[in-house]
């Protein structure tokens, strides 16, 4: 009723350009819309997206101008996760097929679906690409402007087109402690696993995190964490 209502104001082309885009926004940044949206999840339009095929667990964040193209795939976004501004994350792809043009894809004929998931604290960072099939794993982080293309390891630091290990987010004792802190024993990464991942992946590359902070930012730390309901398991 609202968009007929709207069509007989308007003229077709300001319909497309102006009011249609701003009604389709409202509903994308709606949480009640979503297949699933969490505790104090955050979105920040304007959202390019379809709020059905997106999961969006406690304390996540999409920031302005993610864009989802999924033709039926799904997006999976797991706790204290955040998608940076202007990313695109394409939820499935098209298989060549004889006799249909390209100029038809959108019909997604023989398409193949897929759903992408970014797991618990991982930071894909601005204007990113996340390609059919990709997931990221606990913990990482993808650089501004990463192309993805498959499996990114827990706690990895990764850049470029494609994607590639640059780094590690923390040391492995520093993932232990984070971890204590997060998540409850049962949901913890074990030292055996961490370990073979630092054996045979991290071997040698360099850690960018750090396992201090200032006691006033320790205390604004702790004073948001309790205000929005993020437990802390262990102390610091």
């Amino acid at each position: 009723m609202i968009k007929k209502f709207f069509r007989k104001i308007f003229s077709e082309v300001t319909w497309v350009r102006y009011v249609a885009p701003y009604l389709v926004n409202i509903k994308n940044t709606k949480r009640k819309h979503y297949a699933k949206s969490g505790a104090h999840t955050q979105l920040f339009g304007p959202l390019s997206l379809e709020p059905g095929s997106v999961e969006l667990d406690d304390y996540t964040r999409l920031q302005p101008g993610v864009r989802v193209i999924n033709a039926g795939g799904r997006l999976v976004v797991k706790k204290f996760s955040a998608v940076g501004a202007g990313t695109t994350i394409i939820a499935s792809e098209h298989v060549p097929t004889v006799g249909l043009p390209q100029f038809l894809s959108t019909l997604h004929i023989n398409d193949v679906k897929s759903t992408v998931v970014i797991e618990e604290d991982a930071w894909v960072g601005a204007e990113c690409i996340l390609l059919s099939h990709s997931r990221i794993g606990r913990g990482a982080v993808v650089a501004a402007g990463s192309v993805v293309t498959k499996l990114i390891q827990p706690y990895a630091v990764v850049a470029g087109s494609p994607a590639k290990i640059i780094a590690v987010r923390f040391s492995l004792e520093q993932i232990m402690a984070h971890e204590a802190i997060l998540y409850p024993p049962q949901e913890r990464m074990s030292r055996e696993a961490l370990q073979e991942l630092f054996d045979t992946v991290y071997a040698g590359m360099k850690t960018i995190g750090v396992d201090s902070m200032s006691p006033s930012d320790a205390s604004m730390l702790e004073e948001y964490k309790k205000s929005i309901g993020i437990e802390n398991y262990e102390s610091r």
